[in-house]
């Protein structure tokens, strides 16, 4: 959805709106790895951050610091800017015909999914449940609505500019990031979890880890998780498919190797 939203745009106003591409290296796996492993340390990525907080964890606010603190460690050590390639800049053409139909489509999809939350049985007072197939709906055309509006607004790209000195529409992003945080919480209010789950030792360290790990995995692949999820992939970029393979490869790998480890005690 994000990638029709975008290409209708760039065809309404003539102009090209896509994904920047970047170069496929070594970088790219091992920013992708780094995403990975960080999601599993933290035990959760950066979207699952924002759903766990809305859970009551309100430990996974510090996901975000150890994110700006991974980018900025790496910023000052290494400064590595991972290569652009401007000449496909460019969204993919489609026949005027092919995306009109894609976006009636769209559409349709979003007003059954807004019609049928109204219309469902459910118990007074309940809260709705969509399915994934419906949240994600949502969140992508949400996301391609913002980008067009706002530009790049996702908190990884608002942290990552800011541990690097890029202070444009600091303020507008923030007011954001926090309008996010808040839409967690207020989901999580609905649906009966309002009280609040007391962090350990051991999980304030995995935060602070893991995002520092994603942080240092995002300033290797631009837009670390979102932008990977919500526009390279959708756009079929080499280096989202590269970074996102590695990236589950390596959450695949840690999950499976966990049954030989010794159960910890914490």
């Amino acid at each position: 959805w994000v990638a029709v939203m975008l290409m209708i745009a760039g065809l309404v106003a003539k102009s090209p709106l896509g994904a920047t591409p970047y170069g496929v290296s070594h970088y790219t796996v091992l920013g992708g790895a780094l995403l990975g492993l960080g999601a599993y340390v933290n035990g959760a990525c950066v979207f699952g951050s924002v759903a766990r907080l809305g859970s009551g964890e309100y430990v996974f606010l510090l996901t975000p610091f150890g994110y700006f603190a991974g980018v900025k460690l790496f910023d000052l050590a290494f400064k590595v800017e991972p290569a652009a390639l401007p000449d496909m800049g460019s969204a993919p053409h489609l026949p005027t015909i092919v995306l009109s139909a894609m976006a009636l489509y769209a559409l349709a999809r979003l007003a059954r999914v807004l019609w049928w939350t109204a219309v469902r049985d459910r118990p007074h007072g309940a809260p709705t449940l969509w399915d994934p197939h419906e949240a994600t709906l949502v969140i992508g055309i949400t996301f391609a609505v913002m980008l067009l509006g706002v530009g790049h607004w996702t908190y990884p790209e608002l942290l990552s500019d800011l541990a690097k000195g890029k202070l444009d529409d600091t303020a507008w992003r923030i007011a954001l990031f926090a309008a996010l945080l808040l839409g967690s919480r207020l989901g999580g209010f609905r649906h009966g979890m309002v009280g609040w789950i007391k962090p350990t030792s051991t999980r304030i360290k995995t935060c602070l880890i893991g995002g520092a790990m994603m942080g240092v995995g995002g300033a290797l692949v631009p837009g670390g998780n979102d932008g990977l999820v919500l526009v390279g992939l959708p756009f079929l970029m080499p280096y989202a498919l590269v970074a996102l393979a590695t990236m589950v490869a390596v959450i695949a790998l840690a999950i499976w190797s966990q049954r030989f480890l010794p159960k910890s005690t914490a």
